[in-house]
């Protein structure tokens, strides 16, 4: 099985994906991206990922290169060509300005677009199973809202959580805590499940936690402290290459009684049983 890629139309060799050195993506890092698992080898709220791309298109002024029925079959074809039968896929879409012009400009007419497909590897069940721990940082991104290829302080953290054996680093600003890295945070507090709503990429994955677990708890986005982060029953984060992981730590601090709690357990269940059928 030879690695594939879409590039601007074509499925090539992953070997032959090449973009150009004058590409404002790669000079000023100017692009959008998305990113999504399948489940059964299809991709996980596809049409939810494609609203959202759309969103951060017209933020950044860029005309997607494809619709979404184009995109659609393009992902369908490389999951067949690079991920074995049985498995699941990891996907990436990725648009950028295109050439450069004058080294910093760009035109809409003529992006760089890509689509890169592998097989899925899931988070290790342990830390579903007895949850996870994570560390803070001072740190309000750019254009939070959007989904764009800068992830300048989410590359730098990696050494950090390899070093520290945490698992994300929850960005905090001014007292409130925002997001992780990759993924978005919940609380619980007395049996109401909490997540903030501003200065957050809002996720895909958070968008399905909330719907099932309004089934059965009180949901609600509201600005939310270091401090309710840390005193809070449970904490879970949810995010579309981690799924939903129970948060047992933070910055050493053990969250309840330093296990996963009957909230976060009954989301993650939730969640599995509508992938499963999904």
């Amino acid at each position: 099985m030879i690695p594939q890629c879409f590039l601007n139309g074509k499925i090539v060799p992953l070997s032959e994906g090449k973009v150009s050195v004058y590409d404002v993506g790669l000079l000023r890092g100017f692009g959008i991206y998305e990113g999504l698992a399948s489940h059964n080898r299809k991709p996980f709220m596809f049409a939810d990922h494609m609203e959202r791309f759309h969103a951060s298109a017209k933020r950044m002024e860029m005309q997607l290169a494809y619709s979404d029925a184009e995109i659609e079959r393009a992902i369908t074809e490389l999951i067949v060509r690079n991920v074995p039968e049985g498995k699941e896929a990891l996907l990436r879409i990725i648009q950028t300005g295109g050439q450069a012009i004058d080294g910093i400009a760009y035109d809409p007419k003529t992006p760089t677009f890509y689509i890169l497909v592998e097989e899925f590897v899931p988070i290790e069940e342990h830390f579903v199973q007895e949850g996870c721990a994570i560390a803070t940082l001072e740190h309000l991104r750019q254009f939070p809202e959007l989904k764009s290829t800068n992830y300048i302080q989410a590359v730098l953290l990696q050494r950090r959580k390899r070093e520290d054996n945490i698992v994300e680093v929850l960005y905090v600003w001014q007292g409130r805590a925002l997001e992780c890295t990759g993924s978005n945070i919940f609380i619980v507090q007395n049996g109401k499940i909490l997540t903030p709503g501003r200065d957050v990429i809002l996720g895909i994955t958070r968008k399905v936690a909330m719907t099932l677990a309004k089934k059965e708890f009180t949901v609600e986005e509201r600005d939310i402290s270091v401090e309710e982060v840390l005193l809070a029953d449970e904490v879970f984060i949810t995010g579309s290459f981690k799924e939903i992981v129970p948060v047992v730590s933070i910055d050493k601090h053990s969250i309840g009684n330093g296990k996963p709690g009957p909230v976060s357990r009954r989301v993650i269940e939730l969640f599995r049983e509508f992938a499963r059928t999904y």
